[in-house]
């Protein structure tokens, strides 16, 4: 591997905006792009199931490939990594058509963060020819929120931007409540962006809908996901020997919070 294509991997692999979804996307371009570079891709393989085996969705694809390594057989690495990318449009068309016959009616949808899976169903949503608005909380302390929302402006979709402290404010004006998810545990919760939970919570409070989207690719069999924090330099950079600042990107929401997990 060249040094820039191990830039490339790099950015691909340190991205902290985009969703797992999203990021599996770009890190399966760069292997195709390479697809004649064998050691390339058993590095880049290695390398991300070190950095992101945390994302479900990474895992499995990274698992599945060693499979396929193992086999010595390329042709199915090669079709296995073409079909990926073909699959996905598959997915969310599928899931795109249950959520909306769940919400055939509604004008307005509140969300939080950056996944790449609830993005693309929005697209599907805004062609539909529906007039819906989307309000999105701006998922500090990455602000991934406002990415989400720049990807959306651009296809003409209506959005409202608001802090995350103003969600109890904005979720009883909506008609449902509608994340992504990096994890979904057997147990029926579901691991997503930190303030996720806080909506669930006031979803159940205002008797509105809170549903997640996710591919079965990021349904895992565990019962439990560890909370792992990160650089607080993020949320405040003062030092002080009784400060403590802590940064836990990703929470778990149970499953009592949840209307319904629409996958596949």
């Amino acid at each position: 591997m060249n040094k820039k294509q191990k830039e490339i991997l790099e950015k691909i692999l340190s991205d902290k905006t985009s969703g797992s979804s999203e990021i599996l996307t770009n890190l399966n371009k760069f292997l195709l792009s390479n697809i004649k570079d064998k050691g390339l891709i058993t590095e880049s393989i290695s390398t991300a199931n070190t950095e992101l085996s945390h994302f479900a969705v990474i895992k499995n694809y990274v698992n599945e490939l060693n499979i396929l390594f193992l086999s010595a057989n390329y042709e199915r690495v090669t079709k296995y990594l073409r079909n990926i990318k073909n699959d996905d449009k598959l997915i969310i068309k599928e899931i795109f058509t249950k959520i909306y016959k769940k919400l055939p009616s509604a004008k307005t949808i509140l969300t939080i963060s950056k996944s790449g899976t609830l993005i693309n169903v929005l697209k599907l949503w805004h062609k539909n020819g529906t007039n819906l608005k989307i309000i999105i909380t701006e998922s500090r302390p990455a602000n991934e929120g406002k990415l989400m929302a720049k990807e959306l402006l651009k296809c003409g979709v209506k959005v409202d931007m608001i802090t995350d402290a103003m969600a109890g404010i904005f979720v009883p004006k909506a008609d449902a409540v509608i994340v992504g998810a990096d994890v979904v545990l057997n147990n029926g919760n579901v691991i997503n962006k930190t303030g996720s939970l806080t909506l669930a919570l006031l979803c159940k409070h205002y008797k509105k809908p809170f549903y997640v989207l996710s591919a079965k690719s990021k349904f895992v069999n565990k019962k439990r996901y560890k909370m792992k924090g990160e650089g607080f330099d993020s949320i405040w950079k003062y030092v002080h020997p009784n400060l403590t600042t802590i940064n836990i990107p990703f929470e778990e929401i149970e499953k009592e919070l949840i209307t319904e997990i629409i996958s596949e």
